[in-house]
């Protein structure tokens, strides 16, 4: 069965803003670029270079705010059953894990700034193998899960 239940909309929220911090280094990139070009009017930069950089900044901003979190926000699919945690993300490259409860040994939450203004938190479940960093998730909801899963684990050594 395959997880179905998508991620809260303040995720792609959350992502989008994040896209749009991570966007700002290409346009002073941009504006940097085109100040030079034109205090320096014999440098060899081609004038074209103005519009190719202004373009390349807004479309890669396009790409960063917009498409990118929309593309990674379909892509996530989650279930929390009783006994294993199961998600799949990938844009194109699915990638399917699915986590038992009993072999959990470590739950870590993470808060970031702007994450706690928007009000959500992810979690990091840690394995003997490996960690798995879910996505973010309205704060409560994580809170619960966190709850739950402890709960599993400790009904499961007695």
């Amino acid at each position: 069965m395959e997880p179905e239940k998508e991620l809260d909309p303040l995720v792609l929220k959350l992502w989008r803003i994040r896209g749009f911090m991570n966007s700002i280094p290409m346009v002073v990139i941009a504006l940097v670029y085109n100040f030079f070009f034109q205090i320096m009017p014999h440098t060899p930069l081609p004038e074209e270079g103005i519009y190719i950089t202004i373009a390349l900044a807004l479309f890669g901003g396009f790409i960063s705010i917009y498409a990118l979190p929309t593309w990674h926000y379909r892509s996530w699919r989650v279930n929390y059953r009783m006994d294993e945690i199961d998600f799949i993300s990938g844009i194109f490259i699915k990638k399917r894990i699915t986590i038992p409860i009993i072999r959990i040994q470590n739950i870590e939450s993470n808060v970031g700034p702007l994450a706690k203004k928007i009000g959500v938190m992810s979690l990091t479940i840690s394995t003997a193998a490996t960690s798995h960093k879910l996505p973010e998730m309205p704060e409560e909801e994580a809170l619960e899960l966190k709850k739950r899963i402890q709960r599993l684990i400790r009904n499961s050594l007695y």
